[in-house]
């Protein structure tokens, strides 16, 4: 093999490289272009988006596993009116993609009687590939992903303001479900 020949070769093979680790960096981070979801956005605000207001339709799965939680149930007086459709409709939802690009996950926000009256309900269900489940849920204005882990999935901030004061908890994957790691509360003016 001539020496140009030889270059060519080298430069296609490093070209080549360059794009399976570009692909498979996005593939393993696709949850990075989602990551803060609030009840209230701002348009064209990369750190408050509007992800709600082109919400997905939710699966009958999902749908299912949010009719069993803790919360539904609590509800079960003010929701037993409510045929399929109707309970669907008391959710927004965008997919996301927490443990890689092969699971769907569907963070979602509940309305009233599935939210609260200061700060909506916000739910993950996984959906695939394993049994759907809800793996967290929380009550506040909002939440971000961060970029620190436990088993494999991201760390997750809430935020929630109420009085003068702002709620924060940091909630760590367990390797089945998001438990409360720490919780934090500061004055806040409200006036700034």
């Amino acid at each position: 093999m001539n020496l140009k020949l030889k270059m060519a070769f080298l430069m296609i093979c490093a070209i080549f490289a360059t794009g399976i680790a570009t692909a498979k960096s996005k593939a393993k981070n696709t949850s990075a272009e989602l990551t803060a979801f609030y009840e209230d956005c701002i348009e064209d605000d990369k750190d408050r988006p509007c992800l709600f207001d082109h919400p997905v339709p939710l699966p009958k799965n999902v749908l299912d596993a949010l009719r069993a939680t803790k919360e539904a149930k609590e509800s079960q007086d003010r929701l037993k009116d409510y045929d399929r459709d109707d309970f669907a409709q008391l959710f927004k939802a965008v997919a996301i993609h927490l443990g890689g690009p092969k699971e769907i996950d569907y963070v979602v926000m509940g309305e009233f009687p599935m939210g609260g009256a200061d700060a909506p309900w916000f739910w993950i269900v996984h959906s695939s590939p394993t049994p759907t489940k809800v793996i967290f849920f929380t009550f506040a204005n909002g939440f971000e992903i961060l970029r620190t882990q436990n088993n494999g999935y991201p760390n997750i901030r809430s935020n929630s303001w109420a009085g003068g004061i702002q709620y924060t908890n940091i909630y760590h994957y367990d390797g089945q479900r998001y438990i409360l790691a720490h919780k934090y509360q500061k004055e806040i003016d409200p006036y700034k």
